[in-house]
């Protein structure tokens, strides 16, 4: 058999959404399980919905996401060129062999004759099949619908016979010949649609193995036709389950992020979110769920995708990051946070590595990076751009007669006179403890409050080793001012 040639063809309309992300990822393993090549191929025939800078988003993802292709789009290689809209004459071409081999005809109805044909059709409580004519239209005929103003398009003349399509998910799935109409190949505009520049690429582009969801399959009939049509080999067929969110409807924004994009910038690492997508669907069939690259090429195989609907469950995914954080060494999570801080607007100065690292460490057991600035940006803003937590003053300021605010008062001059060092602070602030015989809680928060307007923060050490003494100072002055 051939090596394995699978492609990822996605239509330029915005960022790569994760349903599209998980058929890159399966398109990407099962060329590499194999010793085979993945390609990247831009299907921007939809002139209507083209986002050309969608082109540009969708290559970001993908290689953010660490999957590279080894031919198309940017890479190059000898079937190019490998977007759609720079292929028309190789389509054109395709399109005139089907009408001069009697496989193919023109038809020019409006779309109002058109409603008219499938409200008949309602009315007689039958399906809709656009009626064929007889004779069918010349090239004349053609050219004169267009004088006339009348939309001309090109039906692919379906044979009438029933087609099985044998996927290697679902297993033969038979769409007979009633189910089936003469379906259109090229448009008004003369460019072909989906299914004939799809058929056409993927042969010629030597793409053996089509990968993709399992909303195409029952489109597939129509490619199996061309195909025959043209005399190309058939593909093997895998296509992939539905994913759902958790109530079993069709994953969408109402229920957060759907675009790889958006986990990008709330803070996933790559790794984690291309882990967790890896198993919409699949599993390696040993009870692994935490798997690295290498690890998925290894144990993907097409007969471990399974048929049923895959569930995407954000809290197991928020699970996967907070393990791969954990799990990360110090230069991959300074990587992945100045990325992160690249795409978000915080407080954090993003050209101090030091500093990040300081602030990766002292957050240890974050969930995401969006953590980080959560807890410590309040720490980079003016000493006046925070606002006070009402709640948080009650509770920890103002109680028990004002005790944090007396706190705060007898705090003051001995943090102006203290080095500062988050070990001497440290021995200054445990030491009042043990002077007053009170919990740390009762120094701690109090400060806390003063200098990030809540309870939360890093450790208070490092809180204020961060803030410097002039920062904190200022900040208790600006808190002591709201008791009057």
């Amino acid at each position: 058999m051939d090596t394995i040639k699978t492609r990822f063809a996605p239509s330029p309309t915005g960022w790569l959404h994760v349903g599209g992300a998980r058929t890159a990822l399966f398109n990407y393993l099962l060329a590499k399980q194999a010793g085979g090549t993945f390609l990247l191929r831009i299907e921007d025939t939809d002139r209507a919905r083209h986002d050309e800078s969608a082109v540009e988003k969708i290559i970001e993802d993908l290689r953010w996401l660490g999957l590279e292709w080894d031919e198309g789009i940017e890479v190059d290689g000898d079937n190019g060129p490998y977007r759609q809209s720079e292929r028309l004459e190789i389509y054109t071409e395709h399109i005139g062999r089907l009408l001069n081999a009697g496989q193919a005809y023109y038809a020019f109805e409006t779309p109002e004759e058109l409603d008219a044909m499938r409200t008949e059709a309602r009315a007689e409580k039958r399906n809709f099949r656009y009626p064929r004519p007889d004779p069918l239209p010349t090239a004349a005929d053609a050219d004169k619908a267009r004088d006339e103003g009348r939309p001309v398009v090109v039906r692919f003349k379906i044979p009438g016979r029933d087609v099985t399509i044998r996927d290697e998910v679902f297993g033969e799935v038979t769409v007979a010949a009633a189910e089936q109409d003469d379906f259109i190949i090229a448009k008004t505009d003369g460019w072909p649609t989906y299914h004939l520049a799809n058929v056409v690429d993927d042969a010629l582009m030597g793409v053996n193995f089509v990968c993709r969801g399992q909303e195409f399959l029952s489109q597939t009939w129509r490619h199996v036709l061309l195909r025959e049509a043209f005399g190309f080999a058939e593909p093997r067929y895998a296509h992939l389950p539905l994913i759902m969110d958790m109530a079993g409807r069709k994953l969408s924004k109402r229920d957060g992020a759907v675009e790889v994009h958006a986990f990008r910038t709330a803070g996933y690492l790559p790794e984690a979110l291309v882990n967790f997508i890896s198993l919409l669907g699949w599993n390696p069939g040993d009870g692994r769920e935490r798997l690295t690259m290498a690890e998925m090429i290894e144990s993907f195989s097409v007969n471990r995708i399974n048929k049923a609907n895959a569930k995407f469950d954000r809290e197991k995914l928020l699970a996967f990051n907070t393990d791969a954080v954990a799990a990360a060494d110090e230069g991959r999570l300074l990587a992945g946070f100045k990325d992160y801080l690249s795409l978000n607007e915080t407080p954090i100065p993003t050209d101090d590595d030091s500093l990040l690292l300081h602030l990766l460490r002292i957050n240890k057991g974050f969930r995401t990076f969006a953590d980080i600035p959560t807890k410590c940006g309040v720490l980079f803003v003016a000493d006046d751009a925070y606002d006070y937590d009402e709640k948080a003053v009650k509770k920890v300021l103002a109680r028990g007669d004002g005790s944090g605010y007396a706190m705060l008062e007898y705090l003051k001059a001995k943090l102006a006179d203290c080095e500062w060092t988050e070990e001497t602070l440290q021995a200054l602030i445990e030491g009042i403890c043990a002077e007053k015989s009170i919990g740390m809680g009762k120094v701690a928060q109090p400060i806390r409050v003063a200098v990030t307007g809540s309870t939360i923060s890093p450790d208070i050490y490092n809180t204020l080793v961060i803030l410097g003494k002039g920062k904190t100072i200022a900040r208790i002055d600006r808190c002591m001012a709201r008791k009057g």
